[in-house]
C-alpha cells in the first residue's frame, strides 16, 4: 500500500461532512498537519470538540480522498493545498479562503498582477466595447485576467483576453469537467491550453447548487489584486463579488454608463456608496494600483533586431502611439504601399515587437514601450 501523504490526510479532512474551510483552518493552525488531527481523532483527543472527532472516525473520508485523487489524476486536474507553491497566495489571506483547489491548465495563478472583470449576463455593445478597450489598455501590463465562464461579461472577457494573449482563468461554480454552461464547452477547452486555465473548489460529482455561486464569488475576488464591475443591475451576481473584495480589502472598480441603464444601475450604486473607483481608462486602475510598466532601453531593441528602414519607421509610429494604431493610420504616417507596410507589420510580430489586435489595429508590445 502506497504511503498516505499529508496532501491526502488534507483532501480526506476536506470531505469530512461538517468540515468547512473555516474549521479546517482552525484544525490545521493548532495540530499542525491534517495527519495530526486524524491522529487526535483516533486517540481520543480532548482538545479536539467531540462532534468533529466523532465526524472524522465515522467517516470513509480516507478512502474517498484516495479515489478523488485517481479521479482527478487521470483527467489531468491538479489538486492544490495551500501548503503548495502553486496554490494562489493571494487565498491564504483570506479568512473563508479554500483549503483545496482543482486547476486545469498551464497559466500561473500567482502572477505579479492579476484582474478580475464580472458583470451582467445581458451584455450590451457599449459594455463590450468597454471590455476590449479595457483590455487591451492592460497590454503592456500583462495580468492575469480572471472571470466566471457565465454568458455575458465573463465570456466576452475570456474570449477578448485570448484573442489579446493575454492569460486567463476561468473560476467556476462546479467540477472542471462538469462545465455548467454546455454553450460554453468549447472556450473552457481553450482554457486548458498554455494561456488560460479552470479552477474551482469542487472536486469531480459535486454537482451544482445555488451556494456554489456565491462561494465562486469569494474566489473571484480573493483571486485578484483588483475587481472591475462592467454593467450590473441592482440585484447581480457582480455586486457579491465587489463586495468580497471590499471585506477583503481588495480595490474595485466600476464602468458607469447612462443614468437611464438598467444594466448600469448596479454600478453606479458602488460608485455612489464608495463601494468602487469610476473607471472610463485603465490609467485610472494603474494610478490607484502604483502600477509599473519596466521597459527595456530602446537601444537594446535595435541591437537585439536590427531593423530595415521600414520597421523602423512603423515601430517609431507605434512608440509614440497612446492608443492602438490602425493599419490606415499607420499607411498615412509613414507613407508606405500596402506590401511594404505589411510586410514590415507581420516581420515586427515575428520579433516579438508589436501585437496585432482585432480590427487591424497595432500595438507596441508591452517590454518595448516606452
Amino acid at each position: 500500500m502506497v504511503p498516505l501523504t499529508e496532501k491526502h490526510y488534507r483532501l480526506a479532512l476536506s470531505l469530512v461532512p461538517g468540515i468547512g474551510c473555516t474549521w479546517l483552518k482552525k484544525l490545521l493552525a493548532y495540530f499542525g498537519s491534517a495527519q495530526a488531527v486524524f491522529a487526535a481523532a483516533h486517540k481520543g483527543n480532548t482538545l479536539l470538540p467531540y462532534k468533529i472527532a466523532k465526524a472524522i472516525t465515522s467517516s470513509s473520508s480516507l478512502a474517498q480522498a484516495e479515489k478523488v485523487l485517481q479521479l482527478h489524476e487521470a483527467e489531468a486536474i491538479q489538486l492544490l493545498t495551500t501548503e503548495e507553491d502553486s496554490y494562489p497566495k493571494r487565498l491564504l489571506e483570506l479568512p473563508d479562503g479554500p483549503s483545496i483547489l482543482y486547476y486545469k491548465g498551464q497559466a500561473l495563478l500567482n502572477q505579479q498582477r492579476v484582474v478580475t472583470i464580472v458583470g451582467t449576463r445581458q451584455l450590451t455593445s457599449y459594455g463590450q466595447g468597454a471590455i476590449t478597450k479595457f483590455l487591451e489598455q492592460l497590454l503592456p501590463y500583462q495580468p492575469l485576467v480572471v472571470s466566471g465562464l457565465a454568458y455575458g461579461v465573463d465570456i466576452w472577457v475570456h474570449k477578448q483576453a485570448l484573442e489579446m494573449g493575454l492569460t486567463t482563468v476561468a473560476v467556476l461554480p462546479t467540477s472542471v469537467n462538469e462545465i455548467y454552461l454546455t454553450a460554453h464547452k468549447e472556450i473552457a477547452m481553450e482554457l486548458c491550453g498554455p494561456k488560460g486555465g479552470l479552477l474551482t473548489e469542487y472536486p469531480i460529482g459535486s454537482g451544482l447548487g445555488a451556494h456554489t455561486f456565491v462561494a465562486r464569488n469569494r474566489i473571484l475576488a480573493g483571486l485578484a489584486d483588483v475587481t472591475i464591475v462592467i454593467e450590473a443591475k441592482e440585484k447581480s451576481g457582480a455586486l457579491i463579488t465587489a463586495y468580497y473584495a471590499n471585506s477583503y480589502h481588495r480595490e474595485v472598480f466600476a464602468l458607469p454608463g447612462s443614468i437611464y441603464s438598467a444594466t448600469s444601475a448596479g454600478c453606479h450604486r458602488l460608485i455612489k456608496r464608495n463601494q468602487a473607483h469610476l473607471l472610463t481608462h485603465i490609467d485610472d486602475l494603474a494610478y490607484i494600483m502604483n502600477w509599473e510598466v519596466h521597459h527595456q532601453p530602446q537601444t537594446d531593441t535595435f541591437l537585439n533586431h536590427p531593423l530595415t528602414a521600414s520597421e523602423q519607421m512603423v515601430l517609431e509610429q507605434l512608440q509614440q502611439a497612446m492608443e492602438p494604431i490602425t493599419i490606415d493610420a499607420l499607411t498615412y504616417a509613414t507613407a508606405l504601399s500596402p506590401g511594404a507596410l505589411q510586410a514590415a507589420l507581420l516581420s515586427l510580430e515575428l520579433q516579438g515587437l508589436l501585437r496585432a489586435l482585432p480590427g487591424k489595429r497595432f500595438i507596441l508590445a508591452p517590454m518595448y514601450k516606452q
